[in-house]
């Protein structure tokens, strides 16, 4: 009785890890740098875009899905300047790149400080994305 109880007790947990080792890998393998887009991604650009299988349903509807501009034939040059493209210019800084806002402007939002380094990071995310049909 004991052996069969453990055979089902290892055929239950086989079962249970498969299913969530299918849940997580739904998500594509990732680069260390794309990995590092994607919680640049997560942090910062889910709160409007859908950047993941994760943030699904917690984006703003009108909003392109980093899917979909992946799928776009200038989608590199889309990300590589992507702060410079309303609605960016009002929330995203490039630290030593771009203006810092001036302070007379309201802040509706908490403005986002990012790199050109992390900017790539981003780019290698992307650029790792399945091209979804």
């Amino acid at each position: 009785m004991k052996k069969h109880s453990i055979f089902i007790l290892t055929i239950f947990i086989s079962i249970v890890y498969s299913k969530f080792c299918y849940v997580y890998s739904s998500e594509i393998i990732l680069s260390e740098n794309a990995q590092k887009g994607l919680e640049i991604a997560q942090e910062h650009c889910s709160r409007c875009h859908i950047v993941s299988e994760k943030n699904r349903y917690s984006s703003i509807e009108t909003t392109p899905s980093f899917f979909g501009l992946r799928k776009m034939s200038d989608w590199q040059e889309r990300f590589s300047e992507f702060f410079v493209r309303p609605p960016h210019p009002a929330l995203v800084n490039i630290i030593d790149v771009t203006e810092e806002r001036s302070k007379m402007l309201p802040a509706f939002v908490q403005e986002i400080d990012l790199t050109l380094e992390q900017i790539d990071y981003l780019i290698s995310y992307v650029k790792d994305l399945k091209k979804k049909n």
